[in-house]
């Protein structure tokens, strides 16, 4: 049996308190599995070189990158807008008599704060 299905093993015959997270020979097997202890490869300052002599990215490519994630927002609002039950939402809210602009409204600016959130987050 090699290293890895000694691992394996150990790891598929887990006991519910090793699930649980109270097994105190589960924790010292996982810090173990879990040591760097690789030594580290000095490269001289290589990947640093190769890095500045890559190309600045143009503008060009920025806005394609922005035009990119708006169309990925709008598919998948489009793809969310085409799932979702809109006759059972307005039918449950015109029986609580719930004002339909109001929930609408709010719909609509909750979808476009999560995208706007999105895109930003994204951009940074």
């Amino acid at each position: 049996m090699d290293s890895f299905d000694q691992k394996h093993s150990k790891i598929v015959g887990m006991t519910d308190s090793a699930l649980m997270g109270n097994d105190p020979e589960f924790d010292a097997w996982l810090s173990r599995e879990l040591q760097f202890d690789e030594p580290y490869l000095d490269d001289d300052g290589f990947c640093e070189q190769v890095m500045a002599k890559l190309p600045a990215p143009s503008k060009r490519s920025e806005k394609r990158a922005t035009r990119v994630q708006y169309a990925a927002v709008v598919a998948a609002s489009a793809i969310v807008a085409w799932q979702f039950p809109f006759d059972e939402v307005l039918t449950e809210a015109v029986r609580q008599s719930i004002s339909l602009y109001s929930l609408v409204g709010v719909g609509l600016l909750a979808s476009l704060a999560a995208m706007t959130g999105g895109i930003l987050a994204a951009r940074h």
